[in-house]
């Protein structure tokens, strides 16, 4: 199209709507954080009568294997437990999780203002939404590397309350870490070279 690119009335509105979603989901992920220190590895318990609750069990929160040990002491998990509910714990269990949300949130965020800008009035919505494509996948690349530092710091800071006692744990599982990488780099040369490809045109028009 020679005035640029723009979404029929009812697909902007569909864009508008899907943005507006996204930004809401941001928008809670503070929330979610705060929750994941006032309620260290809380789990929905449903049954007996009583409906479902929140439980919050700072063993969900560490690898299986060693989750299995603990949970079969009640020594050790009673140790767990009260560690866990010191507030410097709680505070640091939520700076843990803001290490993994953080990422997500700009991600989320940043797909929610191209959707709008896409769902925009006027002409060459397309071009004012790329640069926030770009911001969500260079969030996507942050967030696939901070998955290791996460899980990583959160054993780190929960074994003191372990058998084990102190001690730094490094976790980290190539594959997920190598999937979301690629998928992230990929959308990001994606909107690169769209990006590119509409200057190249812009400096045509310009040239004809």
């Amino acid at each position: 199209m020679k005035d640029g690119y723009f979404l029929p009335a009812g697909k902007a509105r569909l864009c508008r709507w899907a943005g507006m979603m996204f930004l809401l989901a941001a928008a809670v992920m503070p929330i979610v954080i705060a929750f994941a220190g006032l309620t260290p590895g809380a789990t929905p318990i449903c049954g007996g009568g009583y409906g479902c609750v929140w439980k919050a069990s700072a063993t969900a929160l560490l690898p299986e294997e060693t989750r299995a040990g603990i949970e079969e002491s009640p020594r050790a998990r009673a140790r767990l437990e009260t560690y866990a509910a010191r507030a410097d714990v709680r505070a640091g269990l939520a700076a843990i999780r803001a290490i993994d949300l953080l990422p997500f949130m700009v991600l989320l965020g940043s797909i929610g203002v191209a959707l709008r800008r896409l769902g925009g009035t006027g002409v060459d919505t397309l071009e004012r939404a790329l640069p926030w494509l770009r911001y969500a996948s260079l969030a996507a690349i942050v967030w696939a590397l901070a998955g290791p530092v996460y899980e990583s710091a959160l054993e780190t800071w929960l074994s003191p309350g372990t058998p084990s006692g102190f001690q730094v744990v490094t976790t980290v599982t190539l594959a997920p870490i190598a999937g979301g990488l690629l998928l992230a780099l990929a959308a990001y040369a994606a909107i690169w070279a769209v990006e590119a490809a509409l200057e190249a045109r812009r400096d045509l028009d310009r040239f004809v």
